[in-house]
């Protein structure tokens, strides 16, 4: 009997200490790969359709879609009396430190990698003379991890197991309204409304004893925030603009599951919790320029800067250990356009260069990713198909992480 206490008693104070929040634990200093952080990079305001990542993710002063609503709603006056656009997109990117991988528990020999794909854009614009309005939908974030299997076998049985899961999206609704006060001045503003979900599971089987472990933990998350923008028309070649994404309190709703199951005595041990936690979201402030070189050719800059070192997660009622530094992310870009006839019928062939400068906001390692960018279209009457891609590598944590994005979009105005 005493036994059976003993035993019972040290299962209890095992599942307590897994399962105790992380600041309660030795720190741990992931990088860029926290459980909270998005797929492939930190900063993710004003998500990019095709067009605008061929052209180095500029999108400040240029807009070939209603994307432009996620980035400046000004541009949304540039646009034709209706816009309707489409985006699907294809990310990779690639990992090394992240949850139990290579951490301690699990270990790998270098980086591992993940692919997704998602129909991440759809939205209508409309444009009625000096007023512009938008409503679209999108993913602003992914959480997906790299799943990771470890297992130890003998004389062909598998003894052991150990398996991790982790996925997540953070989806967005977008309102948007534009006014032109004049020949060279505009302005927008929008409403974004986000809700998502997040989950993660670890599960240890012992396949002999038939005992397992499960540690799930999940999150709902809800956001509500701001964007808008300024557009300076200084010329016919020369245009300028100030954006803004306003600082915001990120609400997840977190719940956490662990069990610890065994046959014998139909041994069930389970331990549940719950919280309202939230996670501060940065300002985010951009400045962007574009000039028009020649009557085909444009050349766009855009500046964002984003208060890291004000963003904090709470988790369970902790606050984690988040040291992060304030960033200057740079776009640049350029777009040319080229037209032609074909059995009579008026294309127009848009190809675009760019590059982009990166910084994640961790301290310690300090790495930025720097990526180049390509793409291109045809538009046909009222319509237009684009692609755009970016190919990028970090620098910083010594492991030399990949992001690369592609793109499509089809855009329909009348």
């Amino acid at each position: 009997m005493i036994r059976k206490i003993g035993a019972c008693l040290i299962v209890c104070i095992f599942l307590v200490c897994i399962s105790w929040p992380p600041e309660a634990r030795a720190q741990l200093v992931l990088g860029q790969y926290e459980d909270e952080a998005p797929f492939r990079t930190w900063n993710t305001f004003a998500p990019a359709s095709a067009s605008s990542i061929g052209r180095g993710g500029t999108c400040f002063t240029l807009a070939s879609d209603s994307s432009a609503s996620l980035s400046n709603p000004a541009l949304l006056l540039l646009l034709p009396r209706w816009t309707a656009t489409v985006n699907g997109s294809l990310h990779y990117a690639s990992f090394f430190k992240y949850s139990l991988v290579n951490t301690g528990v699990l270990g790998s020999d270098g980086n591992l990698s993940q692919s997704l794909y998602a129909l991440d854009f759809s939205g209508v614009s409309l444009h009625l003379g000096k007023w512009a309005f938008a409503l679209t939908v999108g993913i602003n974030e992914l959480y997906n991890r790299p799943s990771a299997l470890a297992d130890y076998s003998y004389g062909g049985t598998v003894l052991y197991s150990l398996s991790l899961t982790q996925e997540g999206v953070l989806r967005n609704l977008n309102l948007s309204a534009a006014h032109s006060f004049n020949d060279w001045l505009s302005a927008g503003l929008g409403i974004n409304f986000s809700l998502g979900d997040f989950k993660r599971e670890m599960v240890e089987q012992w396949t002999q004893t038939g005992i397992s472990i499960t540690d799930r933990k999940t999150r709902d998350l809800k956001e509500f925030y701001l964007n808008g923008g300024l557009l300076v028309n200084l010329s016919d070649r020369v245009r300028l603009a100030a954006v803004f994404r306003t600082p915001s309190p990120r609400q997840s709703k977190n719940s956490s599951f662990l069990q610890y199951s065994a046959p014998a005595g139909t041994t069930d041990i389970r331990i549940e919790a719950s919280s309202e936690d939230k996670a501060k979201q940065p300002l985010v402030f951009g400045l962007g320029a574009s000039y028009k070189i020649l009557t085909n050719l444009k050349a766009a800059l855009d500046l964002s800067y984003y208060s890291w070192s004000r963003y904090s997660v709470d988790y369970f009622g902790e606050t984690l250990e988040r040291n992060f530094r304030d960033v200057l992310k740079v776009g640049a870009g350029m777009e040319l356009q080229s037209s032609f006839e074909i059995f009579g019928q008026h294309f127009d062939f848009p190809a675009r260069l760019g590059f982009v400068y990166d910084p994640q906001p961790m301290r310690d390692p300090r790495s930025s990713y720097a990526s180049y960018t390509f793409g291109g279209g045809i538009a046909w009457q009222n319509f237009e198909l684009d692609f755009g891609a970016l190919v990028g590598r970090e620098s910083g944590s010594g492991n030399g992480l990949a992001a690369r994005k592609v793109s499509v979009s089809l855009t329909f105005q009348l």
